[in-house]
């Protein structure tokens, strides 16, 4: 990748108005009108969309890593731990997504739509949109998604059923968009990929196999057709190295935000601990990753912080911060890639897969396949990132915790017992990326999360959060939308809040039950 070109590309667009709040006003010149080539809005969402400040910390940590319980708040006052909206940090994830990276998107697409030179960056930009959106739908449910981010002040909020549908269309026809002989490519542009079609394929296939077991049961059709073409055209993510991860590049000249994982500078402002749910877990399954995923304590031990505490109890010795485990090495430094999909996620996609018959192989195959995945990919990650020069996890490790009587495959039990096992081991695979753990836990029940501790429970007597509330800017900006979404939903006729505990579309599992309020 060369550094160098990324670099002059992004000053470039952070000088001439990279931040879209004054978007219109800075690409405005006295005396001529000028635009921002496709490939450096391109390579800005990439790039933000990823390392934005608003989506990783706010978004995926401070909501995501706490609701799937991968880590506990330490910080008094913070209460999404606990179930209490942060309406700031949310209205801070949806205006990014909306009025910062994702029009920088939607404009490249839009750009590169009617020549057919710009194919493949045009299907590359579609990919990627995707991928910014599903999150998006993941934390609202009904939102602006078909005429969003094009102008419209008060975009439709369209159902999550139709955005699904046309997003997993949309990842099908911009995979078969890719063309290896167009003469023109996206070239340096491209900081994911490097232009390699061959990775983006990969990429979108594997994207939507995540986003059709994703309505697994709102729509088992829709779901199973999707599944199955993508598995029996087999041009998925194989090994690790087709993970699709974002590259750092600390000293890159650009700052923080651009050439180094959040996560480092996450992590120095001391706001949370290793939770209890998942060093628990660790712990019983004997697992390798224990050691990888987090550090002893300052007393010396190994040990998780329980999730929601109330302001009371953060103060409370017993649960002094030095008393819990902080994150593993890997996880903080500079260099550490950003994930989207993983390997081993895939593997556990294509056991589910498996399991419901959908897919070809066995599910047990594919489950420790994708164990093994996840230890190797730790195992390159602290060479790559740490510099050692052993396996921090033994192939004797990875047979042990496989035959473990908490981790060997239950290939004589029922459905539900071999799906907890699956999407358990899926949880633990994708440590961190917290806003996709949250939506497994509340799609399939797993893995069983630790009552919260503040009394009361929050906003949703304790259950765990199905969605987060509509940005209340939303109520003067969109409102006859707003209200439109919310009814559509569920929520009292004429209302603008929809409460936490709603289910969206694809949260339709019988077997999970939740008492919506």
């Amino acid at each position: 990748m060369n550094k160098k070109v990324i670099t002059g590309m992004l000053l470039a667009l952070i000088f001439t108005g990279a931040c879209t709040d004054d978007f219109g006003r800075i690409n405005t010149d006295p005396t001529r009108t000028t635009e921002v080539p496709p490939e450096m809005l391109f390579t800005r969402a990439l790039v933000y969309g990823a390392l934005r400040y608003d989506v990783y910390q706010r978004g995926k940590d401070l909501y995501g890593n706490r609701y799937s319980q991968y880590l506990a708040n330490i910080q008094p006052g913070w209460g999404t731990d606990r179930y209490e909206t942060r309406q700031d940090w949310l209205t801070a994830f949806w205006r990014a997504s909306y009025s910062d990276f994702g029009i920088n998107i939607q404009r490249a697409i839009e750009m590169t739509a009617e020549n057919p030179d710009m194919s493949n960056l045009n299907a590359q930009a579609r990919i990627w949109r995707v991928f910014t959106m599903h999150r998006v739908t993941d934390f609202w449910g009904d939102v602006p998604y078909m005429n969003a981010q094009q102008g419209a002040l008060r975009p439709v909020y369209d159902s999550q059923e139709d955005i699904y549908r046309h997003m997993l269309d949309e990842l099908r026809a911009a995979v078969d968009q890719l063309d290896e002989g167009n003469p023109v490519r996206t070239g340096p542009a491209d900081v994911l990929f490097n232009d390699d079609l061959d990775q983006w394929r990969r990429f979108a296939n594997s994207l939507r196999l995540r986003l059709a077991i994703r309505v697994s049961y709102a729509d088992p059709q829709l779901a199973q057709d999707h599944v199955s073409e993508v598995l029996n055209e087999g041009l998925i993510m194989t090994n690790n190295s087709h993970s699709a991860m974002l590259q750092m590049d600390p000293g890159g000249g650009i700052g923080d935000l651009v050439h180094e994982n959040p996560m480092y500078w996450i992590f120095r402002f001391d706001e949370y601990r290793i939770s209890e749910t998942l060093m628990d877990m660790l712990q019983e399954k004997e697992d390798p990753r224990l050691s990888v995923f987090s550090r002893r304590s300052g007393r010396g031990t190994w040990a998780g912080l329980p999730n929601g505490l109330s302001d009371s109890q953060l103060g409370d010795r017993a649960y002094s911060p030095r008393n819990f485990s902080i994150h593993g090495r890997y996880f903080v430094q500079q260099e550490t890639p950003i994930p989207f999909i993983i390997y081993p996620e895939v593997k556990f996609l294509e056991a589910e897969a498996a399991l419901r018959g959908w897919g070809p192989g066995s599910a047990q195959d594919h489950y420790e396949e994708g164990i093994r995945a996840s230890m190797e990919f730790f195992n390159h990650g602290h060479r790559e990132v740490l510099g050692e020069t052993e396996d921090v996890i033994s192939q004797d490790d990875i047979n042990d915790y496989l035959n473990h009587p908490e981790v060997t495959f239950n290939s004589g039990g029922s459905f539900e017992e071999q799906l907890e096992q699956i999407i358990t081991q899926k949880w633990l695979a994708i440590f961190g990326q917290g806003l996709e753990a949250w939506a497994e836990i509340r799609r399939t029940g797993y893995p069983q999360l630790n009552p919260i501790m503040a009394p009361g429970g929050g906003e949703t007597d304790g259950q765990l959060p199905r969605r987060v509330r509509y940005p209340t800017e939303e109520q003067g900006l969109n409102p006859d939308n707003l209200r439109e979404a919310v009814d559509r939903q569920g929520g009292n006729p004429g209302n603008f809040d929809l409460h936490p505990t709603r289910r969206m579309w694809w949260d339709a599992n019988p077997n999970v039950t939740v008492n919506e309020m």
